[in-house]
């Protein structure tokens, strides 16, 4: 049905994402920093872990399966997938945030072959296979524990996100259609989004971000006249032209240097 595709559709994703990474998911994930949207989707990956093992024990197979779609439309495909796009397409391939980011991937999708084995066996084996080189079979495999320690302050952060998104819509009548042509200036009057500065403007898709503890309201900047990444089309302001012609900003002018 229409939920199984989604969650295809997802691991797809996933997988066609893996292609050039190196393996090392222990190495890349050490150290993670709590405050970055990789520690929150591997947070709520175990979560979810937890929720589906309990409801096979259960043989509450319909409570697994809504589990495992909501994961894969709401956490992955909503926010994660939509969030990471960028560094995926845009960073070099050998950054460590993309390398990371490639990590958690890969981490995810083994646990969603695991917990749709028994559900989409011929699906999990084959995607399973997939991210091993073809080697293994995931009806053989046993679920480990999944360790991520997530900051306490991402609750809050969602419900900010939410926020933006519901301000960025009223600001397409101001003809701001693009959320890539605004910026986002937040109010953080306790200091708990500093922390996180460094992941919003992915989470909320927009080109910039800026904190400022003394505003009373979420402000969306409208950035249109200002010069746009022709590679990313990011409004960032470290956009220029190039010595190839083309106006970039600098991470992407960096990748497209190490490309060669």
């Amino acid at each position: 049905g229409e939920s199984y595709r989604k969650v295809r559709n997802t691991m797809r994703f996933l997988l066609g994402n893996l292609g050039d990474f190196d393996g090392d998911t222990e190495g890349r994930l050490a150290g993670l920093d709590g405050a970055s949207l990789d520690a929150w989707v591997l947070g709520e990956t175990a979560a979810l872990q937890d929720r589906v093992r309990s409801a096979f024990l259960d043989y509450d197979f319909r409570r697994a399966h809504l589990a495992l779609f909501d994961f894969c439309n709401d956490t992955l495909s909503a926010v994660y997938c939509v969030a990471v796009k960028d560094r995926l397409y845009c960073d070099a391939p050998d950054t460590d945030r993309r390398r990371r980011t490639q990590a958690v991937l890969h981490v995810i999708a083994a646990t969603l072959c695991r917990l749709l084995a028994p559900m989409l066996p011929h699906t999990a084996d084959e995607a399973w296979r997939c991210l091993h080189g073809g080697e293994g079979c995931v009806h053989m495999e046993q679920h480990g524990p999944l360790t991520a320690v997530a900051h306490d302050g991402w609750g809050r952060v969602m419900e900010v996100r939410d926020e933006v998104l519901k301000a960025l819509e009223v600001a397409k009548a101001d003809g701001i259609e693009n959320s890539l042509d605004a910026g986002v200036v937040l109010p953080d009057p306790d200091g708990v989004l500093a922390a996180f500065e460094s992941d919003l403007a992915d989470l909320f898709e927009v080109s910039r971000i800026r904190i400022d503890a003394g505003a009373s309201a979420i402000v969306i900047e409208d950035l249109r006249d200002q010069p746009a990444c022709e590679r990313s089309w990011r409004r960032d302001e470290t956009v220029a032209e190039r010595a190839n012609g083309c106006m970039l900003s600098d991470r992407d002018w960096a990748a497209v240097q190490a490309a060669g």
